[in-house]
């Protein structure tokens, strides 16, 4: 075991840019000797874990397999909550370390079974547990091992607050851009429920609210079904991200729901997606590119939009672009479901703001 400064400015650094929260782990293992470690957050805006590339595979099994329901070194760090590292027979009776399952039919059969671990409390009640492992043949880890992590503490700990601050920072940052631009703007998970959201968005409460339990509602139910059925399946490509409804105003609006993906959650943890309240007011802007970036609508599709918005007949747009009137009603009734019309009317009154 070596005390070297730059593990405790690797440190400093994971709490700037979180992706080295790995490397810091890798660190403190090489400089304790043992296998590996991990390290876990949880707090109002959710969860998230990472771990060296040694334990990662226990890990993600842990989470899969429901092992971490049942983990009763975790919960018992946080019960006691002392500030300095635990080992297991600082929180497990010899009883428990011979014969709970997270012992003996987990952790033991992966090669692995003693560790020291701490919590510390951030921002928030953000929760933050550190720990490292040992392989079980080595034994339980040592006084002096267990020395010099309660050496690292203080800094493991201003490093974690200051990760989650920097990490609500930016967050904010994000969406007090798009307030600027006047955009109103929430990040929010899968389910719907709201983490953040921007000052414009406070202006936007009659055509959206958040509901109990945090949860983001549109009031026009059969937009709001849409954004159900998007954030479920944010990352599947076929699935439509913009949802178009008539505002409180009358005026047409389009939600778009963007998936928060790879690095951008490390910023944005517990978070699923960033949705986007945009009016239709865009006069003088090309009325086909449009259509189809806030539609997701096709060319084809958008050329029969323009006509039907210029006051021409199904009958007539078939003349034109020199296609058969059954593909043109095809293009039609495509168009009435993915701008969420029941008629022709309604889909030429939604989009009347737009200048041609």
């Amino acid at each position: 075991m070596y005390h070297d400064r730059s593990i405790i400015d690797e440190i400093y650094e994971a709490a700037v840019l979180p992706e080295f929260w790995p490397r810091v782990l890798e660190r403190v293992s090489e400089a304790t000797d043992c296998y590996g470690g991990a390290l876990f957050t949880l707090g109002k805006y959710g969860s998230a874990s990472c771990a060296t590339q040694s334990c990662q595979p226990h890990l993600t099994a842990m989470m899969q397999e429901g092992w971490a329901e049942r983990n009763i070194r975790a919960k018992r760090v946080l019960e006691f909550a002392r500030q300095e590292f635990v080992t297991d027979h600082d929180v497990c009776s010899e009883e428990e370390i011979e014969n709970h399952p997270i012992y003996t039919e987990f952790l033991r059969p992966r090669g692995i079974g003693w560790s020291a671990a701490t919590h510390v409390t951030g921002i928030d009640d953000d929760i933050v547990i550190f720990s490292i492992d040992q392989l079980y043949e080595r034994g339980p880890i040592a006084d002096e091992t267990k020395a010099f992590l309660n050496e690292l503490r203080p800094h493991i700990a201003r490093a974690s607050m200051l990760a989650a601050r920097f990490r609500l920072e930016r967050v904010n940052g994000t969406l007090e851009s798009l307030s600027h631009l006047g955009v109103p703007a929430v990040a929010c998970d899968r389910r719907g429920r709201v983490r953040l959201h921007n000052r414009q968005f406070e202006r936007a409460t009659e055509s959206l609210d958040v509901m109990a339990f945090d949860i983001l509602r549109i009031a026009d139910r059969r937009a709001d079904m849409m954004l159900r059925d998007a954030l479920q399946a944010l990352h599947d490509p076929g699935t439509p991200k913009s949802i178009p409804f008539v505002a409180s105003d009358n005026n047409p609006v389009v939600l778009h729901v963007i998936p928060i993906s790879l690095n951008a959650r490390d910023v944005f943890s517990g978070m699923d997606a960033i949705v986007v309240l945009a009016p239709i007011n865009l006069p003088g802007l090309p009325i086909k590119p449009l259509l189809q970036i806030l539609y997701d609508i096709t060319q084809a599709e958008a050329k029969v939009a323009e006509g039907l918005l210029q006051g021409l007949s199904p009958k007539d747009i078939a003349a034109i672009g020199g296609v058969g009137i059954e593909t043109v009603r095809t293009h039609v009734k495509s168009l009435l479901a993915k701008t969420g019309s029941s008629r022709q009317t309604e889909f030429i009154a939604r989009l009347s703001s737009f200048k041609l």
